[in-house]
């Protein structure tokens, strides 16, 4: 092992001075969806229907070739191939990712995840006097298992804690509970508040995207739990224009402003145009300039 004693150790910061802090909520159909309302796009590495198509005809070549034959050896080495190309670009997104992430604040608020119980099999179900046994959702949630495990939450989690240990940032884990029930509005926790992404508050009727709710809720325990004084951030997007009585917006509000083009301006002249636009049946044609009149 070699050590450099010259290099001072990042020493993390202390919660006193955590001024900014950000929630992550893990998920699958976006990776990370952020308290600030930001998310990050799950490219799905392993299970997307490229690879899935790939991976199909690869592992049947194997299967087709003769056990213990040369020609075997060179389709598993194909398909370990794919696997490590998979594993390495899985890591090099999730190094972005983290770099990205870590940016955002002076805190960073994850869940504590039991993952290893998320992907674990159903439980058996045994028919009483038959003992037969009978269908315990397993085949529903393999695509889930499979989904999960290629989002690879854990080493995520392991690299933003890097990072951010690195940029003398720090990491908090809060109990991952009721963070998708609970109403950020009011605090109501309910079951029926949730379905599927739409989060509807059966208590105040607060609307919101329910992966983002959870993210919110999830930096709200850290800065109940470990006491963070935050400071509010002013946001980029500017004020709407306040409208007077009686008053419609115009197109000048609604419509962005583009670049006016000036054809003096430009470098080569083009026959035909003239520096500015005149009207039908305009008597202003001769008394343009022979600088910017074709026919001088």
């Amino acid at each position: 092992r070699l050590e450099d004693k010259s290099i001072p150790e990042l020493m993390p910061r202390p919660t006193s001075e955590v001024k900014t802090a950000v929630g992550l909520d893990m998920g699958l159909t976006k990776l990370v969806h952020c308290s600030d309302g930001s998310d990050i796009p799950n490219p799905r590495f392993a299970t997307n229907r490229k690879t899935k198509r790939t991976q199909l005809i690869r592992q049947r070549r194997v299967s087709r070739a003769k056990k213990g034959s040369t020609n075997r050896k060179k389709r598993v080495a194909e398909v370990a191939k794919l696997h490590s190309k998979i594993v390495n670009r899985r890591n090099a997104y999730q190094w972005q990712v983290a770099n990205k992430l870590v940016k955002k604040a002076d805190a960073i608020v994850v869940e504590d995840l039991n993952i290893q119980g998320m992907v674990r099999r159903c439980k058996p179900k045994l028919e009483k006097g038959t003992g037969r046994f009978l269908p315990n959702g397993q085949s529903a949630k393999r695509g889930l298992n499979r989904s999960i495990s290629d989002a690879s939450w854990g080493n995520l989690i392991e690299k933003i804690q890097y990072v951010a240990a690195k940029s003398g940032k720090v990491l908090f884990k809060v109990n991952p509970r009721d963070t998708s029930r609970e109403c950020s509005a009011c605090g109501h926790i309910d079951k029926a508040n949730r379905d599927r992404e739409r989060f509807i508050c059966t208590e105040c009727g607060h609307f919101d995207h329910a992966d983002k709710q959870a993210a919110r809720n999830i930096k709200h325990k850290a800065v109940v739990e470990y006491s963070l004084n935050l400071i509010k951030v002013p946001t980029d997007c500017g004020k709407p224009k306040q409208l007077n009585l009686f008053e419609t917006p115009s197109a000048e509000l609604t419509v962005p402003k583009r670049r006016k083009h000036d054809t003096r301006k430009g470098k080569r002249r083009v026959p035909g145009n003239l520096g500015r636009q005149l009207e039908l049946f305009s008597q202003d044609m001769w008394n343009v300039s022979s600088a910017e009149s074709p026919f001088f």
